[in-house]
């Protein structure tokens, strides 16, 4: 019985793997062509019951896991070696792959946290669970390219010299597209206009942007 109870779990687990092969691809494409149109799939999405929630695509929360995922196995290919950290929290957190797996997805989900508490904020809706989740879930879709497309710049600056302008040309363009991305997607949500959403949008990531680089500062002390 218990060898069944194995091997149904394993097949699940197997579709599923599969069914990430099929989806995230599609996923990543449909948010980096239209950051908008996904934004109000994910909406929709979430509105209809649980079990048929996202069944053409990469959940939002799992799509940013599966990015980062991505992420860290295109930095391995680069034989990058873990930081030496000599401040102790630091070490717990950056000291394992799985360590470094866990802080990416921490430090991603809060530049997606606080985009949603600014789209929330000019919504003017109480922060709940249940507001939180809608506006959470699109952020977390918008940054998944954002975090693909930083790791094959670095992999790029990484590898060979010559490489450093394409690899920095792919690290800047992926800003842009992450900025204009949300400059769009929070004027479609909140009915904003464009130069108030540029404004408010570029404010948030470069104070979220502040906010890592303090706390990766002390941590590398």
């Amino acid at each position: 019985m218990d060898l069944m109870r194995i091997l149904r779990a394993l097949e699940e687990f197997l579709y599923e793997l599969v069914g990430w092969l099929v989806f995230y691809p599609r996923t990543f494409w449909r948010i980096l062509r239209d950051p908008p149109a996904s934004a109000r799939y994910v909406l929709r999405e979430l509105a209809a019951p649980p079990e048929k929630q996202f069944a053409a695509s990469v959940s939002p929360v799992l799509m940013l896991i599966l990015s980062v995922v991505l992420a860290h196995g295109i930095e391995m290919l680069s034989r990058q070696s873990l930081p030496d950290m000599a401040n102790p929290v630091g070490r717990r957190l950056f000291a394992s792959e799985e360590g470094m797996l866990i802080t990416r997805c921490v430090v991603f989900s809060g530049y997606a946290l606080i985009a949603a508490l600014v789209t929330l904020r000019r919504q003017k809706q109480a922060v709940t669970r249940d507001t939180l989740r809608g506006p959470f879930a699109v952020q977390a879709f918008l940054i998944s390219p954002l975090v693909v497309m930083l790791s094959l710049g670095m992999l790029l600056i990484d590898f060979k010299d010559d490489y450093v302008l394409p690899g920095g040309a792919l690290i800047l363009c992926s800003i842009v597209w992450y900025v204009w991305a949300r400059i769009r997607t929070y004027g479609a949500l909140t009915e904003t206009g464009w130069p108030r959403a540029t404004v408010i949008v570029i404010g948030t990531f470069l104070g979220t942007t502040a906010l890592v680089v303090a706390i990766t500062q002390f941590l590398f002390r």
